[in-house]
């Protein structure tokens, strides 16, 4: 066997690679320098990647109220259940449009992808959700509204189509129904895909606020990104009005503060599903 050989194009090419990870990595680091640094060292010296003083103050301001763990229970637990739900949901879809024998499927599908290009609006929107589904200040307002994603749906249903059918018809002639095959053989060669699909989700849930901003009014339904954003928008008004207040409150540290409360999970997250995304966005996108 030929030995692999390491050439200056390979090196050229890690050193690359190597600068442009460590590029995306210095804003990230220069966040958490501002977060812990005090605030009047910011407004005289700007940002910089070791604070002239440390502080914590922005930190103690976000969580000085039991409401922010609150939001975080409430994001999270939305986060893992809508999640659950759409993934379910959307698998079934999927696979539903890919299967040949199905009667009408082409059909659904477009009833399906229609808002992707069409919608009817927030208005009519708002009133389903209220006045008929009865949604407003329940947890569900912050699942049920957008658990189902078009887009998702068709990555799905192409990397099924992916999938050789001779699988599923030898099932069939064992004796296999429809959810024994889609359950015991179908799921397990999809986990790619799923979790792409699984990952898209869970950011949707995660970064979501417009559900809290329409549709609920209850702080203790509040998500963690609605509250941040309550936070940020209520400091830019005192520092506008007040020259007291601007004076003691943190509103430069505040803000990276907020960024990386909101985006640890996320970071926690991704590593354990980005051996499955590229594979499963390829497939799933580039399938007739």
């Amino acid at each position: 066997m030929k030995k692999n050989k390491f050439g200056w194009l390979d090196i050229f090419i890690y050193l690359v690679f190597i600068i442009f990870s460590l590029v995306t990595l210095v804003p990230f680091i220069l966040a958490i320098m501002v977060s812990i640094s005090d605030e009047r060292s910011i407004v005289l010296n700007g940002y910089k990647f070791i604070p002239d003083l440390f502080s914590l103050d922005a930190y103690k301001i976000i969580f000085q109220d039991s409401i922010v763990t609150n939001a975080y229970k409430i994001t999270i637990i939305v986060t893992i259940v809508g999640t659950f739900i759409s993934l379910i949901l959307s698998s079934l879809l999927g696979y539903m449009m890919s299967v040949q024998k199905v009667k009408y499927r082409n059909i659904i599908a477009l009833i399906i992808f229609i808002p992707i290009v069409f919608s009817a609006g927030l208005v009519p929107w708002y009133i389903v959700v209220t006045n008929y589904l009865h949604l407003k200040n329940t947890i569900w307002a912050l699942i049920l509204p957008i658990v189902i994603n078009p887009f998702n749906i068709f990555l799905l249903r192409n990397y099924y189509k992916s999938i050789s059918p001779a699988l599923s018809e030898s099932a069939e002639i064992d004796g296999a129904g429809p959810w024994f095959i889609f359950y015991k053989i179908i799921t397990p060669l999809s986990m790619p895909i799923l979790a792409t699909v699984g990952l898209f989700s869970s950011l949707s849930y995660w970064n979501d606020f417009t559900m809290s901003l329409w549709l609920i009014d209850d702080r203790k339904l509040f998500s963690v990104q609605f509250l941040l954003y309550r936070i940020n928008s209520m400091i830019a008004y005192m520092s506008q009005h007040s020259n007291v207040a601007s004076a003691r409150m943190p509103s430069e540290t505040i803000v990276f503060a907020m960024f990386l409360i909101t985006i640890g999970p996320i970071i926690l997250v991704y590593p354990y599903v980005q051996k499955y995304f590229v594979k499963g966005i390829m497939v799933g996108s580039i399938k007739g």
